[in-house]
């Protein structure tokens, strides 16, 4: 068939409305669909999001029966196969393959079908390694809107769509996913005899009113059985998704592409990074809970209510910071249930192992965890209030004798803290204790707080880091999406440094920088760690700036590439660095010749390279739900996203070369808790 029909119903369960609107527009939609299938019997229908229907299940058990009903006649078609449609730039891996895994098991239980096609075409782009991610869990089809024809002008609309080894079937809908339901005669019949349409011998045509629900209207479908009615048979009709993939696929010398498919709503990857955090948060406790289950010999199956609520809040108006005030705080709240849930969890199972274990030390252990597959070098640290007796050793669970460095505790009050360097072995634990019975020499507790600067420590840090860092305010005056804008590059000024500090010691030596810029202030420290390689940073952003962006630069000294090296979900991908805005998981890498500067990072999402150096995109205080071209009133409150304390961890790492599995692990190291637990 050269026309396929698709009827079908994009809705968002989130965006200026909140989830329990979404439900009742869901059930209103799926209820109106039923009854145009009862209507007209030659239409179809075709729906996404497998939890659309789990909520059908839910709340209306009797219009669950009419959709299975229609299903196994072959009239509505289950596309999406995913638990929502996904913003797919900044979700982790796991949760790719948990969007099609528990999708995968709901829609063969309760609906009888096995989806293949990839359906999200609202969704505001998608990273180049997502061919890898659809063929390793069983789709072979991919539709999409955007980017757009004018975003992105260099694919075809359908072409195959490739990552290494691994391929989909793909295309970009030229018309849009809906109509509105509005019959605009002249408008609908150019865009069916459109000159594409008629070249190629097999095109996807979707129709009816998305967004907030609706479904194909009755004019619509009036005004299309007309249309059809002098047509030659099989020139054009009611179609699903899954059926012109499977004509598409037999059309000769289809193209094909590998790279992103970028650019639309840049400014969707920085905003609201509260949201953000939140959902990066959820998905390692889930990772991290599910290691600690399984190192306890326990299902993780009591994970999964937990992953359809991460799941869910990964959609693409909720993620991206597009959606509502109202429905950002219910999202943040759903997310740290779920970490709440994952922190019990993950407790009460490796608490479980530590009592199998009685301790050896009268005056108690600190076992600390590592659920990781593989053994770990790095920081630790333990936190206490009880009190040790001054200058007692502190030894491992062999007796040997571990050098510790006070450091500042996270409340000044009665707490004291040590930091040191050890290996922790792979998916298990290690115990350390004081030895009240040794003494070693220490320095005085003062040594734990930050004194005037050395200028020798500075200059050390300096030549260590072999780069320039700096902090720069960005005005921005785009909508929460950032329509129409690639890159944000209108510095205005840069904050102000206002005072140096440093710690010296046997483990670790720091580096406080306090700075301010306007209202906002900026606290970074830098730390050394002797036995582990990089500089580590820890910086804290009170941000009080309306509507601008907070940047960290990092130039390392004479590089000058013109491409970027980043972590995608499933992969890596090579960038170009034009400055243009670009999507951010846990690490990036800058060439300069066979080496480099690997940055490892935690709590942002956004970049942007260029001619050698990167700004990480730290904080974006955009407007809720600001869309061009509506005008803002001077006069009215605004309430502005990002404002108030935010926080970010970085590794960084001069004269790396690029070495994936290096990085990709160190990641999950910046993210593992390492959880001490206390018997005694």
């Amino acid at each position: 068939m050269r026309i396929h029909m698709v009827p079908n119903s994009h809705i968002d369960p989130v965006w200026l409305w909140d989830k329990y609107e979404g439900i009742d527009e869901v059930l209103n939609t799926f209820r109106s669909a039923c009854s145009r299938l009862d209507e007209f019997p030659a239409l179809t229908f075709s729906a996404s999001s497998l939890q659309f229907y789990e909520w059908t299940m839910k709340y209306d058990k009797q219009l669950f029966k009419r959709i299975r009903a229609r299903i196994d006649e072959g009239r509505w078609e289950v596309c999406g196969g995913w638990w929502v449609e996904p913003d797919t730039n900044l979700p982790l891996e796991s949760s790719f393959l948990k969007h099609a895994e528990i999708s995968a098991k709901f829609a063969k239980e309760h609906l009888g079908v096995e989806v293949k096609t990839a359906y999200v075409p609202d969704t505001f782009g998608h990273p180049a390694t997502l061919p890898k991610l659809l063929a390793q869990t069983g789709f072979k089809y991919f539709i999409f809107c955007r980017p757009g024809l004018q975003e992105k002008t260099d694919i075809p609309n359908l072409f195959r769509w490739e990552y290494k080894e691994y391929s989909v079937l793909a295309y970009r809908l030229k018309h849009h996913y809906g109509q509105w339901g509005w019959v605009d005669t002249a408008k609908i019949k150019l865009m069916l005899e459109d000159a594409e349409y008629k070249e190629q011998s097999a095109n996807c045509y979707l129709f009816g009113v998305g967004d907030h629900g609706g479904g194909p209207a009755i004019d619509e479908i009036n005004f299309y059985n007309k249309f059809m009615e002098d047509k030659p048979a099989n020139d054009i009709g009611y179609s699903t998704c899954r059926k012109f993939f499977e004509e598409a696929e037999r059309i000769p010398d289809i193209p094909e592409y590998s790279g992103d498919l970028h650019f639309h709503a840049t400014g969707c990857y920085s905003v609201m990074g509260d949201i953000k955090n939140a959902m990066r948060s959820s998905e390692h406790a889930l990772e991290y809970t599910s290691r600690a289950l399984k190192m306890s010999n326990q299902n993780d199956d009591v994970l999964n209510d937990s992953w359809k609520t991460t799941l869910f809040n990964q959609f693409h108006d909720i993620l991206p910071g597009s959606c509502s005030l109202a429905a950002a705080e219910n999202a943040k709240a759903e997310l740290k249930g779920v970490e709440s849930f994952c922190r019990d969890a993950a407790y009460s199972a490796l608490k479980s192992i530590s009592l199998k274990n009685k301790p050896e030390i009268k005056e108690g252990e600190f076992r600390i965890f590592n659920t990781l597959p593989f053994a770990v070098t790095t920081q630790l640290s333990v936190e206490s209030m009880v009190y040790f007796r001054k200058n007692a050793a502190f030894k491992d669970d062999k007796e040997n004798l571990i050098e510790i460095q006070e450091a500042l505790p996270g409340v000044r009050c009665l707490n004291r803290k040590w930091e040191f360097v050890d290996t922790l072995p792979a998916a298990g634990f290690k115990s350390y204790h004081f030895d009240s019975r040794n003494l070693v020499e220490r320095p005085e507790s003062d040594s734990a707080h930050f004194q005037p600067g050395d200028k020798s420590i500075i200059d050390s840090f300096a030549r260590m880091l072999k780069s320039s860092v700096k902090f720069l305010v960005i005005d921005d005056k785009s909508d929460t999406w950032g329509h129409g804008v690639s890159k944000y590059d209108s510095v205005e000024g840069e904050f102000k440094l206002e005072s140096t500090s440093v710690i010296s010691g046997p483990v670790s030596s720091k580096l406080c920088r306090k700075f301010t810029y306007g209202k906002s202030s900026l606290d970074v420290i830098y730390s050394i760690c002797k036995e582990l390689p990089g500089i580590f940073a820890e910086i804290r952003v009170i941000w009080a700036e309306h509507r601008k962006i907070l940047k960290m630069e990092i130039h390392p000294d004479g590089a000058n590439s013109s491409s970027i090296v980043m972590q995608c979900a499933g992969g890596s991908v090579t960038r170009d660095a034009n400055g243009n805005e670009l999507p951010m998981h846990h690490w990036s890498w800058i060439p300069d010749g066979d080496n480099g500067m690997g940055v490892i990072q935690k709590g942002a999402f956004a970049c942007d390279a260029l001619n050698g150096r990167l700004r990480l995109t730290l904080v974006r205080s955009s407007l809720y739900g600001f869309h061009d071209p509506t005008k803002l009133n001077p006069d009215d409150p605004q309430f502005d996203t990002d404002m108030g304390p935010h926080s970010f961890k970085l590794i960084m790492l001069p004269c790396q070369k690029l070495d994936e599995e290096y990085f990709n692990r160190m990641s999950e190291i910046l993210y593992e808790p390492f959880t001490v637990i206390r018997e005694s």
